[in-house]
């Protein structure tokens, strides 16, 4: 086991204290003095120092030194040195607090911007993440607080109490507490509750679907009498089917009867109707072919005008396109032209300059017959030399620019060439546009001078009235029309037919009687098929029972189970970890006894013991002790044996702060 100690503290302006030095005993060490001495101030400088917290685990609070008027006096170092002793090997922390004060550009005097904390390891500087790991490395934070303060561990939350206590005492399986509870006799009534188990569900998400599936089941097994009463209410009275299906039979015999009569009947009506159906057939086929003639003897009487007409709108199309192949052509005739211009101004061009090349003659520029290193004109052959170079560079020049001066005429002179050979082709071209323009125009004012007459639809009939075929076919409507207006006597059936459906209404109410026997029978079945799913249902909710049983028997032996374990961890107190509903299921609690006694109603005295068993049991199940501050020492008479260092803090009445 680890054994942590402080053997030193050093505080300097913290919290009031300008300068204190503290010594340690290795066991216990008294801290003696009355309120407002500085007694919390070592705990909470002890605690600062570590982990940059006071005892009431608060990072922002103030530990700077006030004045009488209770402001920070300012450009104070704050700091607080421990010496801390792991199994023999002592380790110096150091932290200090300090204000940094900036001299803005413009400002007189320096103002205050922020603050530092610089850390040191026997005396070596490091960062806060390296101070930070040498401290957790002899204890991480939350586990100090847990073994240093009695306390700490009451007043956590409920939650957190009960996993700090099955930490302590390890895990217990669902193994250990069905071992404790399955026997030969019992073993398959823990079927279900295994095989939940063993499907990594939770006992209590088991718990609920149990209870959930039973009260489902019970709601459907309470509507199923009220569904058989419901079925049982609208069954239909038995009645003498036999009789019925009799009377059934009888009548649908007179309605054969009465039907092989009516076809006797129909067959003279039909023969009737099928001659005036072929009477009507033939009219309407004469009246087509009549339609059909019409058409024709128009279109023959109207040919040669319909031909003259599409000959006419041939032309007068052809015209049209005509036209409009002209006003194209005079378009890009021109645009041709004005390109040919244009290539004829740039060839008067070339020309000008051409002239005025070979007029151009050789001039003296005295400038450059001046030395560029004397600055003085050239004389003697000096002078010569460079009139000759001169002269030369000027007609080598001229004649480069004569060349590219021809050469750029000759391939102008072939542009104009093609201008002039595309303009000649594009005249030709409108030419033979006007001259076709004309002849079509000719064309057209000949044919509408020579209109051919056009048969109106008077003339038309009159000529249809003398056709062979027309008189024929008129011929035959009027005789069948005739024919069709022949009166006929038809056979009349309403009488039968009125018997007829009087007795098919007779089987059809019969019919609806006779069906009330098909429902009896399914309505049976049915009160059958859901007693039988009663019964079942039944069943099953007896199941989901024996499954709660269990559930609670299980419950329990675990509840029995972990509080055993937890408490063989302690020696003064006891933990209530489970209490009971009214309707006799557990529920998590954590509730620290002594005696039988709740925490909440201990004396301070109680309390304190039972924050060091708590202590004790920790340390043993992590290993490791370190000091524990016991506050308000002075109400304890007695304290139970502890192998962590003791420090008490105790109030005297008048006297200054003493450590012994």
């Amino acid at each position: 086991m680890n054994t942590i100690r402080v053997m030193k503290l050093v505080l300097i302006n913290f919290k009031g204290q300008k300068h204190l030095e503290v010594n340690f005993n290795s066991d216990v060490t008294y801290i003696t003095g009355d309120n407002a001495t500085g007694k919390t101030t070592i705990m909470d400088a002890f605690l600062w120092v570590l982990f940059g917290k006071d005892s009431q685990n608060r990072a922002d609070f103030n530990i700077k030194t006030l004045d009488a008027e209770g402001k920070a006096i300012h450009k104070l170092e704050h700091e607080v040195t421990a010496v801390i002793d792991v199994d023999g090997i002592q380790t110096t922390f150091r932290r200090c607090y300090k204000e940094n004060w900036v001299k803005k550009r413009g400002a007189v005097e320096p103002v205050l911007d922020g603050h530092s904390v610089d850390y040191f390891v026997d005396d070596v500087p490091l960062s806060k993440r390296e101070y930070d790991s040498r401290v957790y490395a002899i204890c991480p934070e939350q586990l100090f607080r847990q073994i240093t303060n009695p306390a700490y561990f009451p007043s956590l939350k409920m939650q957190d109490q009960r996993a700090m206590l099955f930490d302590i005492a390890g895990n217990i399986t669902n193994d250990d507490v069905l071992n404790s509870l399955i026997t030969i006799s019992n073993k398959h009534d823990y079927d279900p509750l295994i095989n939940a188990l063993n499907s990594r569900k939770s006992l209590d998400d088991f718990k609920k679907q149990t209870v959930s599936q039973k009260n489902l089941i019970k709601k459907e097994v309470s509507d199923i009498p009220g569904r058989i009463e419901e079925n049982n209410r609208n069954m239909p009275e038995a009645q003498d089917w036999d009789a019925i299906r009799a009377q059934i039979a009888e009548k649908k015999s007179q309605i054969q009867d009465y039907d092989a009569q009516i076809a006797d009947l129909s067959k003279a009506s039909e023969s009737v109707s099928a001659h005036k159906n072929s009477l009507r057939t033939k009219i309407n086929d004469n009246l087509n072919r009549i339609d059909t003639l019409k058409r024709e003897v128009r279109k023959s009487a109207n040919e040669e005008y319909e031909t003259w007409y599409l000959l006419l709108q041939d032309k007068k199309n052809e015209l049209s396109r005509s036209e409009g192949s002209i006003n194209s052509l005079s378009g890009t005739l021109e645009y041709q032209k004005k390109e040919l211009g244009f290539l004829n101004q740039q060839k008067q061009g070339l020309l000008n300059v051409y002239h005025q090349l070979k007029e151009e003659e050789f001039s003296v520029n005295e400038d450059e017959l001046v030395c560029p290193t004397c600055g003085r004109l050239f004389d003697g052959d000096g002078y010569a030399s460079r009139l000759e170079t001169m002269k030369n560079n000027f007609n080598n020049k001229k004649i480069q620019k004569i060349d590219a001066n021809v050469s750029e005429g000759k391939r102008l002179a072939g542009r104009i060439e093609d201008a002039e050979k595309l303009v000649a082709e594009t005249e030709q071209k409108l030419s033979d546009a006007v001259k076709l323009k004309d002849g079509l125009q000719r064309e057209i004012e000949q044919m509408e001078n020579h209109k051919p007459e056009q048969i109106q639809s008077e003339d038309a009939e009159k000529l249809l009235s003398e056709n062979a075929e027309y008189q024929t076919l008129q011929k035959q409507i009027t005789e069948w029309t005739d024919d069709l207006n022949k009166p006929y006597s038809l056979a009349d059936t309403s009488d039968l037919r009125s018997k007829k459906n009087d007795l098919q209404l007779e089987v059809d109410t019969l019919n609806r009687e006779l069906a009330k026997e098909d429902q009896i029978i399914r309505t049976t079945k049915r009160n059958e098929e859901l007693e039988q799913q009663l019964r079942s249902m039944q069943q099953d909710i007896a199941a989901c029972e024996q499954i709660e049983m269990t559930i609670l028997e299980f419950m329990k032996a675990k509840v029995s189970l972990v509080e055993q374990r937890i408490n063989s961890a302690f020696s003064y107190v006891k933990f209530k970890l489970f209490d009971t509903q009214v309707d006799g299921t557990e529920y998590d609690t954590c509730e620290c006894m002594v005696d039988g006694t709740p925490y909440s109603d201990l004396n301070t005295a109680k309390k304190m013991n039972a924050g060091i068993d708590i202590i004790n049991a920790l340390c043993r199940a992590k290993g490791v002790t370190a000091p524990i501050f016991i506050d308000n020492r002075e109400s304890v008479s007695e304290l139970i044996p502890c192998p962590s260092q003791l420090i008490n803090l105790m109030v005297q009445r008048g006297s200054k702060l003493t450590i012994n």
